[in-house]
């Protein structure tokens, strides 16, 4: 049995992942702030504000009891709950977005991943943490001072953990997915900036305006083809260059 626990599952390419993965017969556990537009046998969604942290691990430690578990010979972990807000140079903007921005961004994953490898090491079975990066992580863009550091931090963590695991005796497996230009609500979000916040932001209209954003659905598919060749760990794979190797 497959177990999938994703978060932010409720829209954007979170919700089009989760299409995917019940298609393929998995059983889906979310977590949103907003109800998923989804009812499905096999999908359980929770609403939760994955900024509050003693809520979001009472979320992940309930999936990962071990009556979910008993079953289970596949559990994957996708940390897709994500903001690219606050779109502001360091020195701009209020703290209280800052802080709801890398609590969600880093905080939040890495607390996840820590319960999820507290409570599945012992098992034999197939173990994956799956954390959404960004070409943010590795190059920097004014007005994105939070972004690229909370994502940067979010790869740095995931390498660090994949050389922790090489020492155990069932490791779970942990990579980044780099999704790429995706038609969602973050794109929206970036286009409503202002250049004087944002010098980069022409270039996101005319991906808007070109029509050159990329599905949810098509991203979706692209993580799943990645999933089911048996990554090895400790990368940052990014759609576009996986998704040319598929074609």
């Amino acid at each position: 049995m497959r177990i999938s626990i994703v978060t932010g599952g409720s829209k954007g390419f979170g919700l089009a992942l989760v299409k995917q993965l019940l298609s393929r017969g998995d059983n889906v556990y979310t977590a949103a702030r907003s109800e998923s537009p989804l009812s499905h046998p096999h999908l359980t969604h929770s609403q939760v504000d994955l900024t509050d942290e003693e809520s979001a691990a009472k979320w992940l430690q309930g999936i990962l009891s071990s009556q979910t578990l008993a079953d289970a010979d596949d559990v994957l972990l996708v940390n897709n709950a994500g903001m690219v807000t606050p779109i502001k140079r360091a020195g701009q903007g209020g703290e209280d977005t800052l802080h709801q921005h890398y609590t969600l961004n880093l905080v939040i994953p890495v607390l996840l991943s820590h319960v999820f490898v507290r409570e599945t090491q012992s098992l034999e079975g197939k173990k994956t943490i799956v954390h959404l990066s960004s070409g943010a992580a590795k190059n920097p863009y004014k007005g994105w001072s939070a972004y690229c550091s909370s994502k940067a931090g979010l790869d740095m963590f995931m390498r660090t953990l994949h050389e922790e695991q090489q020492d155990e005796a069932y490791p779970v497996t942990t990579f980044s997915f780099s999704p790429g230009t995706i038609d969602t609500d973050m794109q929206g979000e970036i286009r409503k900036s202002s250049k004087q916040d944002f010098e980069q932001i022409e270039r996101f209209q005319q991906l808007h305006e070109t029509g050159t954003l990329k599905s949810p659905d098509e991203v979706a598919g692209i993580l799943l083809d990645l999933l089911a060749d048996d990554p090895a760990g400790g990368c940052v794979y990014d759609a576009r260059e996986y998704g040319k190797k598929q074609s």
